[in-house]
Parts: structure tokens; C-alpha cells; sequence
């Protein structure tokens, strides 16, 4: 009986360690795919508007250059943020291999806080904040430019 007790308790622990990497896996494409989205967002955003001044709006109106510049600022700080994201990701995985390590060495250690994925969650909201007001500031200037052409 105990050997049998032994023999599921097996089974389910592989059963969650398979689980457990399929969801490891899972979490590692989302974030990979989320960063490749952001990035390519952020910078077709940045090159759209660079071409509608171009094309449609050669002259823009004084008053909305402050939207143009404004959402030219918030593009990079999205694209700084998110670039900053792949060094911290890279840090707490780290970190993460260090700490497993230490465990291993001693089952008592207290461990820390891993400060490098707390700052790349803020990277990844800020870099969503920062394009999503790049967005609306670069909005608000294409509408100003928008029926005019620019031709102020």
C-alpha cells in the first residue's frame, strides 16, 4: 500500500511538473510576443508620423508642433521603456538562477525580494502608458493638421 501511495504521488508530481513547464513555456511566448508587438508598434507609429508630415501636412499649423513634439517624446520614452524591459527581464532571470541556487546550497536561506522583475513590470505598463498618450498627442496634431493640409 505505501508503495502504491509512493507511485501516484509520483505520477501526479510529474503530471505538475509537465503542467508547470507547459505554462513556463506559455508565459515566455506571451511576454516575447508582447515585446515584439510593443516594438514594432511603437516604432510604426514613430515612422507614420514622420511621413505624415511629409505627405500630408508639409507645413504643419505653429500651434500643434507642441502635439507633434509631444508625441515624438512620449514614442521614444515607449520605445526607451520597452528596451530597458528586455535588460531587466534578462536581470531577474538571473537573479531568479542565482537565488535557485543558493537554496539548493542551503534550504534555510531567507530570499529576497527580486527587484529586477518588479522593475521590468513597470516597464512593460509604462512603455503602454507612454505610447498610448503618444498616440493621443500625435492624434491630436495629424486632426489640426488634418484639414488643412498643413497649408496654414
Amino acid at each position: 500500500m505505501p508503495n502504491e501511495s509512493n507511485e501516484q504521488a509520483d505520477k501526479e508530481y510529474t503530471l505538475f511538473m509537465r503542467e508547470r513547464d507547459g505554462l513556463i513555456d506559455a508565459a515566455r511566448e506571451g511576454a516575447r510576443t508582447f515585446d515584439k508587438a510593443v516594438l514594432t508598434f511603437g516604432s510604426a507609429v514613430f515612422g507614420a508620423s514622420i511621413a505624415f508630415i511629409k505627405d500630408v501636412a508639409p507645413k504643419p499649423n505653429p500651434c500643434s508642433l507642441m502635439w507633434l513634439l509631444g508625441s515624438w517624446a512620449l514614442f521614444s520614452l515607449g520605445l526607451l521603456t520597452i528596451m530597458l524591459s528586455f535588460l531587466f527581464s534578462q536581470k531577474a532571470c538571473m537573479f531568479e538562477i542565482d537565488i535557485g541556487a543558493k537554496t539548493l546550497k542551503n534550504p534555510n536561506y531567507e530570499r529576497p525580494n527580486n527587484y529586477w522583475s518588479m522593475l521590468n513590470d513597470w516597464c512593460n505598463y509604462l512603455c503602454v502608458c507612454f505610447l498610448f498618450a503618444g498616440l493621443l498627442s500625435w492624434s491630436l496634431f495629424a486632426f489640426q493638421n488634418l484639414a488643412t493640409g498643413g497649408a496654414k
